[in-house]
């Protein structure tokens, strides 16, 4: 019983209609944060992350909409969309529309201005037509416009729920949409060219990882990277084997030439995690004496327009002694004007604990990024304290290049918060751990959760500490899974706000609920 709970304990660790505003105490830098908050009650129980889209054309508002997804006591899927009304400040439901079960994932462009929904032989998209003749025959309201008969390995006829999947990007970087599936032996992609109404079919020898496992076969898409790997300014297509980048180029048309070319990496670096790869005996591998490298991101970090790829080291001697560090491999141009990465990193990233949650990006608008981090300890008396409290401290740290493109030994910035989890539900919390700019100054502010009903904001600042020390604090009663909790400027005002669901492990009542906190 005991050995079932600590496992159980394990792997939540591991895997882990009013408006009234109300105002900050605390003054900062001369700043004093307020907030207009909204409340909205939808009339069925929320299932998926709200998406913030411009839904409508010549629109009266100056905010985007809000759709929201999610289930009625029949079981019926539903999409409504919310606008923010300008006269009674509030958000109003604009329209609703029944989703068909044919349709098992979603994903929302990059610009977000398109969503899409995918279905065994179809993409679709949300479209929304107000202005209609009574003797027109087109649609009015919200509908679901075809876009492109695909195929590819999801052979679904009909699911019980939608999740998110990224078959929509911009692949060849020239501003339009396009689609990318994998299929068994190659990957499609259908690209949107010079905004033609028709998209442009190829196929590239990319092939789905195929696994044996007892008792059937089993496929799932690999990773795709996109960036530009030989140097000329365009965007490639590009998949990791052992010890190698295999990349597409991209020619002058924004297709892809079907040549395979390859960027040598360490030999000991892999494009599958460690629990992806099988023993001869056909069993995961053993945790007690493990060393693995994993690619994680391909970006440019350091600004210099060159790509870097970004590795996650995992060092195992068992299953409550593990170590995540991040390796950096710069890229470099060698003596012909090629990219190339060295054998060993750059740069590596470490600290005490189990490294997770791995975040990228410019807090200072300096053209270099910033690596935001979480950490914390697996040991058997802090796994006994958490049975006791339910939840585990997290730290929330933050690491920069310096001059020489290298990070410091010692995080510039280091916060706690906590990993909360219910023994009852199986499932885990999340603490809210974000990077959003919320007064509009074009630097990146830090927002903690602090306990259940407590928002913490470090604004940011334009030097070598990037955040004031003391914090702005709000009361706000919060989701206890910070994946709920997101970002994203709805009126356009340069400041970003905040949007809020609720799942099971909060309050029951809260399921069809969304709150949003606009800065003023």
């Amino acid at each position: 019983m005991y050995n079932r709970l600590l496992l159980s304990l394990l792997s939540c660790i591991l895997f882990t209609t009013s408006s009234l505003t109300f105002a900050n105490t605390n003054k900062l830098a001369g700043t004093k944060l307020t907030f207009e908050r909204y409340q909205i009650t939808v009339p069925f129980k929320i299932s998926l992350p709200v998406i913030v889209q411009d839904v409508l054309i010549n629109e009266q508002y100056p905010a985007d909409e809000l759709i929201v997804i999610g289930e009625d006591e029949q079981k019926q899927t539903w999409l409504a969309v919310y606008v923010l009304h300008e006269k009674t400040n509030s958000f109003i439901m604009l329209d609703k529309l029944k989703l068909a079960d044919k349709y098992f994932a979603f994903d929302v462009s990059e610009n977000q201005q398109g969503l899409y929904f995918l279905s065994k032989n179809e993409v679709v998209s949300l479209k929304y037509n107000s202005d209609i003749n009574e003797l027109d025959a087109a649609k009015s309201g919200l509908y679901l416009q075809h876009n492109q008969s695909v195929n590819s390995i999801f052979l679904l006829n009909q699911s019980n729920f939608i999740s998110k999947q990224d078959f929509i990007q911009d692949v060849n970087n020239d501003g339009f949409d396009d689609i990318i599936l994998p299929d068994f032996e190659q990957t499609n992609l259908w690209l949107k060219l010079d905004n033609s109404l028709s998209y442009f079919h190829q196929s590239l020898p990319i092939n789905t990882r195929v696994e044996l496992r007892r008792g059937g076969v089993y496929f799932d898409p690999i990773t795709i990277f996109f960036a530009d790997f030989n140097l000329d300014q365009r965007q490639d297509i590009a998949w990791i084997s052992k010890g190698n980048i295999n990349y597409f180029s991209q020619i002058d048309d924004g297709k892809f030439s079907l040549s395979q070319e390859k960027l040598a990496l360490a030999e000991s670096i892999h494009g599958l995690d460690w629990w992806q790869i099988r023993e001869s005996d056909g069993q995961n591998r053993d945790q007690s004496d493990l060393t693995h490298r994993f690619v994680e991101q391909i970006k440019d970090t350091n600004g210099d327009g060159i790509v870097d790829v970004i590795v996650r080291y995992t060092q195992s001697s068992g299953v409550l002694d593990r170590v995540n560090d991040y390796e950096f491999y710069m890229g470099l141009t060698n003596n012909k004007g090629q990219l190339e990465f060295a054998k060993t990193p750059s740069t590596v990233i470490q600290a005490e604990g189990t490294l997770t949650g791995l975040k990228i990006i410019d807090v200072n608008d300096d053209g270099k990024l910033e690596v935001l981090l979480s950490s914390f300890e697996l040991s058997i008396s802090n796994i006994i304290g958490a049975l006791m409290s339910g939840g585990i401290d997290q730290n929330v740290l933050l690491f920069a290049l310096n001059d020489k493109d290298v990070f410091s030994s010692d995080a510039i910035i280091s916060k706690e918060v906590e990993l909360s989890f219910s023994l009852s539900s199986g499932k885990s919390g999340q603490p809210i751990v974000l990077l959003s700019d919320v007064n509009g100054d074009n630097l990146q502010d830090l927002i903690l959760s602090s306990g259940e009903d407590e928002l913490k904001i470090f604004l940011g600042k334009n030097n070598s500490k990037l955040f004031n020390r003391r914090a702005s604090k709000h009361e706000i009663s919060l989701p206890k899974d910070g994946a709920l909790f997101e970002h994203y400027d709805i009126n356009h005002d340069g400041k970003e706000d905040f949007i809020m669901r609720y799942g099971r492990l909060d309050d029951e009542s809260m399921a069809n609920k969304i709150t949003i906190l606009m800065v003023k």
